[in-house]
């Protein structure tokens, strides 16, 4: 262990933290998958499933409120824990951001391979789940606002970070605001999709990092700003590849 965190473990089961429970700390996942679970109205649902180099509890440590969800071991589980002072203090600087998402970047490395959905049939399998096009979280920063599918029926559809002191999304039939607006990655109007030839693709709206979709990076200020949608699930991050802001765009099967 070092000044920055200390190695914990929590066996297939535990509960990591509750939902409306005090933040205490950060939690960098090594090993094993870890649950989240949100309750609204007596109503629980699962809204993402994590593995090795996620982080957990970042949202709440950094804004000082409660957890807006559970965190529940699926199995087995070891981890870095930061006390939540501690990383507020050291995530204002941007040096140990950089460094924290790049070992989160390492360790995922291979969980992300394992879950690729270049696969045709895992592309066919997703198509299948919907009848229209979805978006919804791709990653645990997001889904701590984003709990639910997104229905995408009208166009251009702009998506991008609100200030605002509520912990959910503001939506409406052609927008998805995050409030993540403290969160440099993503900005206020930062990329939109927009339906071109019968199909549908992604636009970078100027944002200073960028938006990165299944691996492409699009700038409005580069050689691309913008790049069709696949049938399936899409991967689309605000900002960097490293980015903890990313989005799924699933579109049905024609």
């Amino acid at each position: 262990d070092g000044e920055f965190g200390e190695t914990k473990t929590f066996d297939a089961g535990s509960i990591m933290y509750r939902q409306n429970a005090e933040s205490e700390g950060v939690y960098l996942l090594l090993e094993g998958c870890v649950e989240i679970w949100h309750e609204h109205e007596g109503e629980v649902t699962l809204i993402a499933t994590i593995g090795e180099g996620e982080l957990l509890g970042e949202v709440s440590a950094i804004e000082n409120v409660v957890h807006s969800v559970t965190a529940k071991t699926l199995r087995d589980t070891k981890c870095i824990y930061i006390p939540s002072p501690a990383f507020r203090k050291s995530f204002s600087n941007p040096l140990v951001r950089q460094v924290v998402r790049t070992m989160a970047a390492r360790l995922k490395s291979s969980y992300e391979a394992k879950n690729s959905t270049n696969d045709p049939e895992d592309i066919s399998l997703a198509a299948r789940k919907v009848k229209v096009p979805i978006i919804e979280a791709g990653s645990r920063m997001v889904a701590s606002c984003l709990t639910t599918q997104v229905q995408l029926k009208e166009f251009p559809f702009t998506v991008g970070a609100i200030a605002t002191a509520a912990h959910q999304c503001t939506i409406n039939s052609k927008t998805l605001m995050v409030p993540l607006g403290h969160v440099a990655e993503i900005a206020n109007r930062h990329f939109e999709i927009i339906r071109r030839d019968g199909t549908l693709w992604v636009r970078d709206m100027g944002s200073p990092q960028g938006t990165v979709v299944n691996g492409e990076a699009l700038s409005r200020y580069g050689l691309s700003a913008t790049t069709k949608l696949r049938y399936g699930e899409n991967l689309i991050a605000a900002g960097g590849p490293e980015s903890p802001i990313r989005f799924k765009v699933i579109l049905p099967a024609s």
